[in-house]
């Protein structure tokens, strides 16, 4: 899929990161559209805008945070929470090492939020309540970034609930991380049934994965069974 117009606002984020937030058109909300945190339909956040913006705080060496892991899975382990960050976490040498995550609403009554997380290097993620249990992964994938990131997972947290995330062990005792809510990142997407690159405005969805097969990234197709009639 074409992802130039999204590396644009990566661009931009890096010159202005107060700028980071859901990437929405206006105007829009009364079309049909799937507006799922992870849609059941979700294969890949791979190649997102998502991953891109990830990307931008991954290379910004002022949105760095270093943490030093707790040895044990507890829940007073240090916190990862604070959103528009990555994070440097060390871990117990040749050993697994514990933080916590709690995420926020991304709308006012939220109540469940969809948040990836990114990894370099590609370790060895599990996250669980804080009675103990662990939370499977709606999303589990190895990606090519381009920017160093190397994994994502992917998982339907509960609003002011805190969780351990439990990594390693790495041979180099240190993983990065950026945690990522898939609502900030959710883009529109057009049906393009006669594949002539436009979609037409009737017909989106609004999403911060890969889209389905047949989607594009503009509109304004006013005859989408003529491939010759576009941009109107």
């Amino acid at each position: 899929m074409n992802r130039m117009n999204w590396k644009l606002c990566g661009a931009l984020l890096s010159l202005s990161l107060a700028a980071c937030g859901p990437l929405e058109e206006d105007g829009l909300e009364a079309y049909g559209q799937q507006e799922q945190e992870l849609p059941a339909d979700c294969t890949s956040v791979d190649d997102t805008n998502m991953t891109d913006h990830a990307c931008v705080h991954y290379g910004n060496s002022a949105d760095n945070v270093n943490v030093t892991a707790s040895a044990t899975r507890t829940t007073s382990a240090p916190a990862i929470s604070t959103k528009h960050k990555h994070y440097t976490v060390t871990l117990p040498a040749g050993a697994e090492g514990s933080v916590t995550y709690v995420a926020s609403a991304t709308t006012a009554g939220d109540t469940t939020e969809s948040i990836a997380i990114y990894l370099a290097p590609s370790a060895t993620l599990t996250v669980l309540t804080s009675g103990g249990t662990t939370v499977a992964p709606g999303l589990s994938e190895v990606i090519t970034s381009g920017c160093g990131l190397s994994k994502v997972v992917t998982y339907d947290l509960t609003v002011g609930s805190t969780y351990i995330l439990a990594m390693g062990p790495v041979t180099v005792n240190q993983v990065r991380v950026v945690p990522e809510y898939l609502d900030d990142n959710r883009v529109r997407w057009y049906r393009d049934a006669d594949g002539d690159t436009y979609g037409t405005s009737t017909n989106s969805i609004l999403t911060a994965c890969e889209p389905p097969s047949g989607y594009v990234n503009r509109r304004f197709d006013c005859n989408d069974n003529d491939p010759t009639i576009f941009n109107c």
